[in-house]
């Protein structure tokens, strides 16, 4: 396989695909032919600025074809590149680069050195990316490089990607599952991505759809469901959506099926990149495990998921040092609970969410799905938080309107389908739940709040 995003736009070229177009932001596009140019012409600046081999360099990923030149550049050089959120605060940025232990930091095109350079050649060629800190502060986790190559283009394979897609991605491309399963699979495909300034709305993005007219929509639930309950399923002629990042509830799924357009639910993490596909609708699971994955869970009931792939090895950096993730065995533990049976693996939670309500664990996961039922639901998330007398409750934050919030019609509806344990014992009305850049609900923030 080809080892540098350089190699993967060269091979195209080669084979007759140069004069395609390889990348659209808002400024301008570019085929793969000129992308190439561009990439080794800014190999050699970076060069010359100090980037080679083993180098830490902190790249931020913007909305701009300029920074995707800047990650193919760095990462063509063998360096360690840490990619950036270009919506990340100041004070988190910093941190990521000091946990990284970066020696470059390259922004807006300006190349700013962070520390003296290390020895020539001692690191190895590497891919990092912050965690969407859902429950706490981001961590960084660094992986090989060509073992995020290849799972990327494994990921492509499973979509079926081909040169003819056309995909738009709407989460930043400083988050891993944009730049993984977007921009580094459409690149392994030879296809085409569609980078978005930032959030769209549903009328900016039916325009955009009707001027780039996209085959693929790489997304999350959140902005399914948005997009769905406008005329965006029917703008152009959709082949698949692909969601990630959080559960897939049925009712962001409809739409889409309702215009003929399949959606595929996915599975990924920081630790190990892309790791099951799954067209949704399949009895609530995420699917099996994609070629060279390996997954286990539990067994009828709940347990740990673990995941590997050949050639990654995670490691969580901090202060500049790394703290080895896998097992002797490759084995990584995601964090998530599930089960995994004849249908693929089905998700039950995050292991540190769980909620012990008197010795009895409560997970979220299950108890969201229920509420998420009611028509009236957008969305909802449910954490465990102190009672008056210090005892832990079941909260649910749910995004309703106004006019169609019942909470004695939610927990109704719920102690007719849940255990009483697990029926929230406070209800809370939300405009909008915290999210991520990329769509995941930001649960620390609800379980540290003042109500």
């Amino acid at each position: 396989m080809d080892d540098t995003l350089v190699d993967v736009l060269a091979g195209h070229r080669r084979a007759g695909r140069g004069d395609r177009v390889a990348v659209v932001d808002r400024r301008r596009s570019v085929t793969y032919a000129a992308l190439e140019r561009e990439v080794t012409r800014r190999t050699l600046e970076l060069g010359e600025a100090g980037v080679g081999p083993g180098t830490r360099v902190g790249v931020v990923m913007t909305s701009l074809l300029d920074s995707v030149v800047d990650f193919a550049a760095a990462t063509s050089l063998h360096a360690a590149v840490v990619v950036l959120q270009e919506r990340a605060a100041e004070t988190e940025r910093s941190a990521a680069l000091a946990d990284f232990g970066a020696e470059l930091y390259i922004a807006d095109g300006l190349v700013t050195r962070l520390g003296p350079a290390g020895p020539g050649g001692a690191g190895e060629p590497a891919f990092a990316v912050t965690s969407s800190g859902t429950s706490g502060r981001p961590k960084v986790i660094s992986r090989q490089w060509s073992g995020t190559l290849r799972n990327s283009a494994v990921f492509a394979q499973g979509l079926d990607l081909d040169a003819d897609d056309v995909v738009l991605t709407t989460s930043p491309l400083g988050h891993s599952y944009a730049i993984e399963a977007g921009t580094l699979a459409v690149l392994s495909a030879g296809a085409c991505q569609v980078v978005p300034p930032g959030p769209l709305t549903p009328a900016q993005a039916a325009r955009l759809a009707e001027r780039h007219r996209p085959t693929v929509l790489q997304s999350v639930p959140v902005v399914l469901d948005w997009w769905g309950r406008s005329e965006v399923p029917r703008t152009c002629t959709w082949k698949r959506c692909v969601s990630a990042g959080d559960a897939l509830p049925a009712h962001a799924v409809t739409a889409w099926h309702d215009a003929g357009v399949a959606v595929h639910d996915h599975y990924g993490n920081s630790e190990l990149g892309q790791l099951t596909l799954a067209p949704a609708g399949g009895g609530g699971t995420v699917g099996h495990p994609l070629p060279g994955v390996g997954l286990t869970a539990g067994d009828g009931e709940p347990g740990p998921v673990r995941a590997r792939f050949p050639g990654l090895s995670p490691v969580r950096m901090a202060a500049g040092r790394a703290e080895p993730l896998a097992d002797a065995d490759g084995w990584v533990a995601t964090g998530d609970l599930g089960v995994f049976g004849d249908d693929g693996l089905r998700l039950t939670g995050r292991s540190d969410l769980i909620i012990n309500i008197g010795g009895n664990k409560v997970s979220p996961t299950e108890v969201e799905a229920v509420l998420r039922d009611l028509t009236w639901v957008r969305d909802c998330a449910v954490v465990g938080r102190p009672g008056p007398s210090g005892e832990c409750q079941v909260w649910a934050f749910v995004e309703a309107g106004a006019d169609d919030f019942d909470p004695a019609a939610l927990r109704r509806w719920a102690r007719e389908r849940l255990m009483a344990v697990k029926v929230p014992s406070v209800i809370r009305r939300v405009d909008e739940l915290p999210r991520t850049g990329s769509g995941k609900i930001r649960r620390g923030l609800l379980m540290e709040g003042d109500g």
